[in-house]
């Protein structure tokens, strides 16, 4: 790996540079005491390599090329940004200090003891959340030196835990610089004087990132940000919570650059998995042995066959999934549905059942880039306006409706009809047979105004508000129960895609589609309705069915009979405010007879109980004639 390590007393400079001359450039705090020229006579390609055999611990350093001085961008830490969205730090070069990049870290026996949980994708709910922005609201109710940081994250474990989550993917928790900086580009060519513009860049996503450094402004001390993101993989790990880092690449990035990264953080810091954005090179990831059994997820890995090898190897019959699919196609087809949009269902079953067997499925109704949950369902367009780009920037598609009022309602009818929308949308995320995300604080009614592109909103727009545990608790309560529920029963979470065929002879298929009338799906382009039964003899679990009506009238449904000896009863209704429409285990609302009658925009699930009143038919069994009774 390029950077610095040291062998012996030997201190041991690699660099990636392509440049005539590279010289290392030694500070002794702010001010430079020495220069050593590399000796291009040991150069291979842009790799340069050089050996310091005195004593240079207490210096820091950097590289300087061509007139520039640049920071190692194989650091593995730095000095100079121990706060975040300080202004001045943004146009300081940062150094790596010599002592502390070589240190041998004494990492603990549990440390040493730690593996990756490798939670299947069908156990798992994911939470997708940025490191300061989860708990830097004084809501969090943690010390200010604790806020936005990964010990913050630490200290918030009870919450994830409770809440039923099973990952945190982490937005890049690696070091960049969140100052942003003029573009020269399309700016004045001969103007290049380093101003800060007084915006940040809150999401991290650029590409001049230093990807092996977790950042020092995360950290509750500043002091070893290496052994703090280590503390929180452990703590998470110790309550069965998988980790997953954000990180960004372009296609200007080279392949072994990205390779070595990812090995990096698997192996210094034991994250379960990496979700690559941007541009990335399929083939290399996918064929590296370090990167067996670690999920990986990327846009698509669809098509991806490599030298006649799907994947490059990377998957392989009969073994967990590794791989993940992740991008918006969820969101977008099932927030039309969730509208009630015409010619839906077709995509509405797709979405149901999908769950490929090479790979998994990340699926969600909200995510950073886009409106919030809330949002979705409060607003017909985007309001970008407080990122100063006159509204231009964020996607126009958002496939959002505002329920008949733009933006905050005091209507007691749009308020209503927002909440049973938004626990239609939780409902349908956690009922489909992919992996479910959700982006934090959506599970309690985060709004971001209408905000679909808030990547320098470094305030309460994208910070954590948990006085809305208290404000939306009945939001927040029905997504927990949602989450067990889904956990619970095996029927809407299978390992294996449902094949719609009853290959086990059990009287009904493992999965069926319904319309108003039992077995008989009504597939026009107008209708909004549609009926769901899993059969549970396929997964060990109870027999339920899922009534969906994304129409603005009610519907009523001829239900198919359950199995013997059982009725339908409600277990799930998002017409009812009553309790949040959840009948718990063992209360269900038990129904009269095989139909019922589904409230408009409203999702019930019906569970398969023990009928009491039922009595199974005696077979009548007639006595065969002997020869003596023929006589």
């Amino acid at each position: 790996m390029f950077g610095l390590r040291k062998e012996n007393d030997l201190y041991i400079f690699e660099a990636v540079v392509h440049t005539e001359q590279l010289y290392l450039d030694l500070y002794d705090g702010s001010k430079k005491v020495r220069q050593i020229a590399f000796d291009p006579g040991k150069r291979i390609g842009d790799v340069w390599k050089l050996e310091v055999a005195e004593d240079i611990s207490k210096y820091s350093y950097c590289y300087e090329a061509d007139g520039h001085i640049f920071t190692d961008p194989n650091g593995t830490v730095f000095e100079g940004r121990k706060k975040f969205g300080f202004l001045k730090d943004g146009i300081r070069i940062l150094k790596t200090p010599v002592a502390e990049a070589v240190a041998m870290t004494e990492l603990s026996e549990e440390w040493l003891k730690d593996r990756p949980l490798e939670i299947p994708y069908d156990e798992s709910v994911i939470y997708r959340l940025h490191v300061r922005g989860f708990t830097a609201h004084s809501s969090s109710g943690l010390n200010t030196d604790v806020r936005g940081t990964f010990q913050g994250i630490i200290e918030k474990i009870p919450y994830l835990t409770s809440l039923g989550i099973t990952a945190v993917e982490l937005m890049p928790p690696y070091e960049f610089n969140e100052v942003m900086l003029p573009d020269f580009g399309v700016q004045n060519p001969y103007k290049t004087e380093l101003k800060p513009t007084g915006r940040i860049n809150y999401w991290g996503f650029t590409k001049d990132a230093l990807q092996l450094a977790p950042k020092s402004s995360f950290t509750s001390d500043h002091k070893n940000p290496r052994n703090e993101f280590r503390k929180m993989v452990y703590e998470l790990h110790r309550n069965n919570i998988e980790v997953i880092v954000d990180l960004y690449f372009t296609y200007e990035t080279l392949p072994d650059y990205i390779t070595t990264v990812m090995r990096y953080w698997r192996i210094n810091y034991h994250v379960d998995g990496i979700h690559m954005i941007g541009s990335a090179p399929y083939s290399v990831i996918a064929r590296d042995p370090y990167l067996s059994r670690f999920k990986i997820w990327a846009d698509s890995w669809e098509g991806q066959i490599i030298d006649g090898d799907r994947y490059g190897g990377a998957y392989r019959q009969n073994t967990p999934k590794y791989l993940a699919d992740y991008n918006d196609g969820f969101q977008n087809d099932m927030r039309r549905v969730l509208k009630g949009d015409e010619s839906m269902l077709g995509t509405l079953m797709n979405r149901i059942r999908f769950n490929p067997a090479d790979r998994a499925n990340i699926q969600y109704m909200a995510n950073v880039s886009g409106m919030s949950l809330m949002d979705s369902i409060s607003y017909d367009r985007k309001h970008n306006e407080s990122n100063y780009e006159d509204n231009r920037d964020g996607t126009n598609q958002n496939f959002s409706w505002n329920c008949g009022e733009e933006g905050p309602s005091r209507k007691k009818s749009v308020k209503l009809l927002r909440k049973k929308m938004w626990r239609n949308a939780y409902l349908l995320l956690m009922l489909c047979q992919g992996t479910p995300l959700i982006n934090s604080g959506d599970e309690c009614g985060q709004t971001r105004l209408g905000n679909n592109n808030a990547y320098c909103q470094d305030n309460n727009l994208n910070w954590m508000n948990w006085h809305l545990m208290e404000k939306n608790q009945e939001l927040y309560e029905f997504a927990r129960y949602v989450i067990s529920f889904r956990k619970k029963h095996k029927v809407f979470h299978q390992p294996t895609a449902l094949k719609q065929l009853d290959y086990r002879s059990v009287g009904i298929p493992d999965l069926s589609f319904h319309g108003e009338n039992a077995w008989r799906p009504e597939m026009d382009n107008y209708r909004r309705q549609l009926g769901v039964m899993y059969a549970g003899e396929y997964a060990q679990d109870e027999t339920f069915m899922v009534l969906y009506n994304f129409h603005w009238e009610k519907h009523d449904f001829l239900l198919a009979h359950p199995p013997a000896g059982k009725k339908w009863a409600i277990a799930i209704d998002t017409a009812s405010e009553d309790n949040n429409g959840i009948y718990p285990e063992g209360q269900e609302l038990e129904l009269s007879d095989n139909e019922w009658v589904v409230e408009p925009r409203s999702i019930v699930v019906l569970k398969a109980v023990k009928d009491k009143s039922y009595k199974p038919k005696r077979r009548r069994v007639r006595k065969q004639k002997t020869e003596d009774n023929k006589a």
